[in-house]
């Protein structure tokens, strides 16, 4: 039972930042809406080692929107739809608002080719149903800080760029908080496709009440991104949670719509 718990807590959500260290010029910004569809019917015990688990279907709809207010400060909003069933014997489902996040990002200092950036964003819950399995451990406001680094740089005569995000999500409740980890490394081979690999890491701080337990997941995703013109891309990539403990082994597809202005 400790370890089924430990599993459906760890059914928070697949989406983590994919906007960068860098800022938006003042008065302009993107929107990403991204869509995620896993399925993990398998688990990392507490050991790391694969295990058989009650099936967890997920559905994520997102919606990024980002807005300089000055050319060193953006506005973050991202407001979620999300979708989860949990197969027998828990058999339970949810559909409703997930974690919308409010916060901005803050230049600190940047050249030519690199920028350092903090980002301070709030996560509200979508449900305060404790009692929904399918809800469990997502219930609670969280504060997520982050260090960010952005390095711009050449491949040949391919454009790339890494971007390096530390940070702290506080969750006030009884979830453990987590230590974040996301690195994403993005190269241009030709001028209208944008080819990105990511690695999103969580290591739970150690903190233990009630039924919740600690743990640690590591995530990688690759996409590719069609620049259609100078205002609109279509994203299309896969995820997968490649090691962890205490949490799901996801698998699943993600699309998305970016929109510059």
């Amino acid at each position: 039972m400790r370890l089924l718990l430990a599993i459906l807590l760890a059914g928070v959500g697949v989406h983590e930042a994919r906007a960068g260290a860098w800022t938006h010029a003042q008065g302009h910004g993107q929107i990403i809406v991204s869509a995620t569809a896993t399925d993990s019917p398998k688990g990392f015990d507490d050991n790391g080692d694969s295990v058989d688990i009650p099936d967890y279907r997920k559905f994520e709809l997102n919606s990024l929107i980002e807005y300089g207010i000055t050319d060193a400060v953006t506005a973050i909003l991202q407001p979620q739809i999300q979708s989860i069933d949990v197969g027998s014997p828990v058999d339970a489902d949810r559909f409703g608002l997930g974690y919308s996040e409010l916060g901005t990002r803050v230049r600190l200092w940047s050249d030519d080719t690199a920028v350092f950036s903090g980002q301070v964003i709030a996560r509200i819950p979508g449900t305060y149903d404790e009692n929904d399995p399918a809800s469990i451990g997502n219930t609670d406001p969280e504060l997520d800080v982050r260090m960010l680094y952005g390095r711009s740089f050449g491949i040949g005569s391919w454009s790339s760029f890494l971007d390096i995000q530390l940070g702290y999500r506080a969750r006030f409740g009884d979830p453990p908080s987590e230590f974040k980890a996301d690195v994403t490394f993005g190269t241009r081979p030709t001028a209208d496709l944008l080819l990105l690999a990511q690695s999103f890491n969580s290591i739970g701080d150690g903190s233990e009440k009630s039924i919740f337990v600690s743990g640690r997941e590591h995530k990688v995703q690759l996409s590719g991104v069609w620049d259609i013109n100078e205002s609109w891309s279509l994203q299309l990539g896969g995820i997968a949670t490649v090691a962890g403990e205490n949490a799901l082994r996801e698998r699943g597809l993600v699309a998305a719509v970016w929109h510059r202005f």
